[in-house]
């Protein structure tokens, strides 16, 4: 009986055997082909949220690149004329072409630092595609509200430096009322008759300061200069003098910086002077901002509601003829700034950067009326 059942056992176990069957070839080249379609959809998904997920962030680099830009061009939009002369500050003919850049003028008139300066379309640019491009610079000035406890210096008159004719020496009201000066700083000195940008060269104890004409900036001009090659802070001699100044006289401490990018696309704040306890060589200070600056344009809405490229421009349109009016300048109301940042790396899907575009308005608060008024003075 034993036997019998072990001979079923195995006659059961072999017509298993027999049974079983495999996969054939097709059937696993189906199932191969149907795995490699779902992987490359999984992969494709993934690359593409792996590609949104870079754009987004390079973005997000390049806004804020562009954004602390901005703000600090609209920061200064907002001081721009603050506590300064509304019509500006007297510098020496063609300052503003050798400073910052804009079209010398054809007159040989002494030129006018105003609240804003407006300089169009000055600049290469390599990162844009269009050869003839070119970015706007713009300059701002304005009082430094802190120095001297936010108070003026009263001026008692100038004088040459002895030994030396070409130096005006300022020297103050009280003996200690220049005690906050230090040289490179650049002033203000206004009277009833003029309104003058120096830079100082020198402080002399606490009560006088010189302002010679080798400034790093060549803002001074020489005292016993003739015409417009001389200085305005010449004391003037009678009513009918010209070119010279009234005492009394206060100076104050202002600031000058501009916007420019450069060939790299690099967009950086100039400041002029107040670098105290620096050289003179270092009283020009590039700051760089951001980085792939693509383009800078500058727009300007003037107090008739009218925009314009810049206000300087005359009837003809053209800048740098004979009709050009640099109070121009003093009507500017509100500055729009378009910037375009490129960024960094290339895009996964273009093979190119991307570039992003920001667009911000400001408005010149400080300019349209004389905030001089509401200076303290040190008497």
């Amino acid at each position: 009986m034993n036997a019998i059942r072990k001979k079923f056992a195995r006659l059961m176990s072999r017509d298993a055997v027999n049974n079983e069957s495999g996969f054939s070839l097709l059937e696993l080249m189906i199932a191969m082909v149907i795995f490699l379609i779902i992987s490359a959809a999984i992969y494709g998904l993934l690359q593409i949220g792996t590609f949104d997920r870079n754009r987004a962030s390079r973005r997000s680099d390049v806004l804020k690149n562009a954004r602390v830009a901005v703000h600090m061009i609209g920061r200064d939009v907002l001081n721009a004329g603050l506590g300064y002369h509304r019509r500006g500050a007297i510098v020496p003919d063609n300052f503003l072409s050798t400073r910052f850049g804009i079209p010398a003028d054809v007159d040989g008139n002494r030129d006018m630092l105003t609240g804003v300066i407006v300089g169009n379309e000055r600049n290469t640019n390599n990162l844009n595609s269009d050869t003839a491009a070119r970015t706007d610079t713009i300059t701002f000035a304005y009082r430094d509200m802190d120095f001297n406890g936010g108070n003026v210096i009263d001026l008692l008159g100038v004088a040459a430096v002895s030994g030396n004719p070409t130096v005006p020496r300022l020297t103050s009201k009280l003996a200690t009322g220049a005690a906050a000066a230090k040289p490179y700083d650049l002033y203000l000195v206004e009277s009833d008759t003029s309104q003058i940008a120096i830079m100082a060269s020198a402080v002399n104890g606490s009560n006088t300061i010189d302002a010679a004409p080798t400034d790093p900036l060549g803002i001074n001009q020489p005292i016993n200069g003739v015409g417009n090659l001389g200085s305005v802070l010449r004391q003037c001699t009678s009513s009918a003098d010209q070119n010279c100044t009234t005492y009394s006289a206060t100076a104050k401490r202002v600031f000058v910086v501009s916007y420019q990018v450069k060939p790299d696309g690099t967009l950086v704040r100039v400041i002029y002077g107040n670098n105290r306890g620096a050289a003179a060589a270092a009283q020009i200070q590039e700051l760089p901002l951001a980085y792939n600056v693509e383009d800078l344009q500058i727009r300007y809405i003037l107090n008739d509601g009218s925009t314009s490229d810049n206000p300087s421009v005359g009837p003809d349109g053209i800048v740098g003829t004979i009709d050009d009016d640099w109070q121009g300048f003093n009507d500017v109301r509100q500055v729009l700034i378009t910037i375009k940042v490129q960024s960094t790396e290339v895009d996964e899907k273009t093979g190119k950067p991307e570039s992003i575009t920001l667009n911000s308005t400001f408005s010149t608060r400080n300019l349209g009326y004389d905030a001089d008024r509401k200076s303290t003075r040190l008497n």
